[in-house]
């Protein structure tokens, strides 16, 4: 494939990795929020669940390990009845999202997408990541955990309705130990779970794949196609029209050479059964 023209990417911005030791303001937020949750007689389960977001997420938030979205304060004063901006002074101490440049582009793509088509060479894909799985590949980091299991909610959300999304991976993506036996057992039987009339999982054998230039990711989003290619130091998102002309000739000769949905079922719970026990 030839090298495709992508659009700029900023640099990440100093200090927001995730991961990092958390600022004293960052842990001040944490715990204002878990005092103000208490004194509205609400479990962190319980506030997670009216916030629409996962207690991991919670728990993150108050213990100083997840950076949030601005709008994501302003909701959780609504929900415990803070007059406006008492939580957002703290915010303005902070810089509020994490993410990198290049991947807020992508994220906010991605949280529109009406289709998604991905191809993955390597590891599984993040929007079908286990906990378990996605904890060894980012080091632990509970906020990066938190932050990648929000992500998943657009599988389930009920308006807008979830996208429709198309996965090719190389059976190699399979066979790649992550966090052991069980981790991947589970990982590998959770594939076959997600599966769905909105949801498809193909696999095509290494030898005959014809896509060994990177893992990449087509989109439509509000009338538009939109495409992400993984690098080794970062994403790369593109609207010209030529690149993702290129990738949608991609997308369809390796998805001619994947199993169907069926085999591909079949020799997922294969591997799970006899390579992850």
């Amino acid at each position: 494939m030839r090298r495709l023209k992508v659009m700029r990417v900023m640099v990440r911005r100093k200090g927001t990795k995730m991961g990092r030791v958390p600022s004293p303001a960052l842990i001040t937020l944490g715990r204002q929020i878990r005092r103000y949750r208490d004194a509205a007689g609400l479990r962190q389960r319980e506030l997670a669940e009216l916030l629409g977001y996962s207690e991991p997420w919670l728990s993150a938030l108050e213990t100083g390990r997840l950076l949030p979205k601005a709008d994501q304060v302003a909701v959780i004063e609504g929900a415990l009845h803070i007059p406006a901006g008492v939580l957002m002074e703290v915010c303005k101490q902070l810089d509020i999202d994490p993410t990198p440049q290049w991947f807020r582009e992508w994220r906010d793509v991605e949280t529109t997408a009406d289709v998604l088509r991905w191809v993955e060479l390597s590891n599984i894909p993040g929007l079908l990541q286990t906990e378990d799985y996605a904890a060894v590949l980012l080091g632990k980091d509970q906020a990066a955990v938190a932050a990648r299991m929000e992500r998943q909610q657009i599988l389930t959300r009920e308006s807008p309705r979830p996208p429709t999304l198309h996965f090719v991976m190389d059976e190699a993506v399979l066979y790649r130990g992550v966090g052991g036996a069980k981790i991947m057992h589970d990982q590998v039987k959770q594939l076959v779970d997600s599966i769905g009339p909105r949801l498809t999982v193909q696999v095509v054998r290494s030898e005959t794949n014809p896509q060994s230039a990177g893992a990449f990711i087509l989109a439509t989003a509000d009338g538009r196609d939109v495409a992400y290619l993984e690098t080794a130091v970062r994403g790369l998102v593109t609207t010209t029209g030529e690149d993702v002309s290129i990738l949608s000739r991609a997308w369809e000769s390796v998805r001619s050479y994947a199993m169907s949905q069926h085999e591909s079922i079949e020799f997922i719970r294969r591997t799970a059964e006899e390579r992850w026990v």
